[in-house]
């Protein structure tokens, strides 16, 4: 099973993208803050990160670059998701390999999920 880590600082968006992940088949793991994602990341080498670019006040593409740059890591996929249509322009600057509009639908959302999974 696929094990997905999902970050967002919104409790309801995560609890309902974890439920309906789940029930697609993927083991996932949730956090509330970038710092915290990042430490579940190094403890549960996740096979595909979902990470929204505001949380809270930290920046998701800030985390997708620190990923990124780490040779060891740069083959996991990080989907960056945001309301933010113009900062998801700029996404790629970081590394991510997907990105996708709030609000979203949910089988377009496990579509991609399944297109950048190795």
């Amino acid at each position: 099973m696929k094990r997905l880590l999902l970050v967002d600082d919104d409790i309801d968006i995560l609890l309902m993208l974890k439920r309906k992940l789940s029930m697609s088949g993927y083991d996932v793991i949730t956090s509330t803050t970038c710092k915290e994602g990042l430490d579940i990341f190094y403890d549960h080498r996740p096979d595909l990160v979902l990470l929204d670019i505001n949380v809270g006040t930290e920046d998701g593409r800030d985390m997708c670059r620190t990923i990124k740059q780490q040779a060891e890591h740069q083959h996991i996929p990080v989907i960056l998701f945001s309301a933010n249509h113009e900062l998801l322009k700029l996404a790629a600057e970081y590394g991510a390999n997907a990105v996708i509009d709030k609000p979203f639908e949910i089988s377009r959302l496990v579509e991609t999920v399944r297109s950048v999974l190795p």
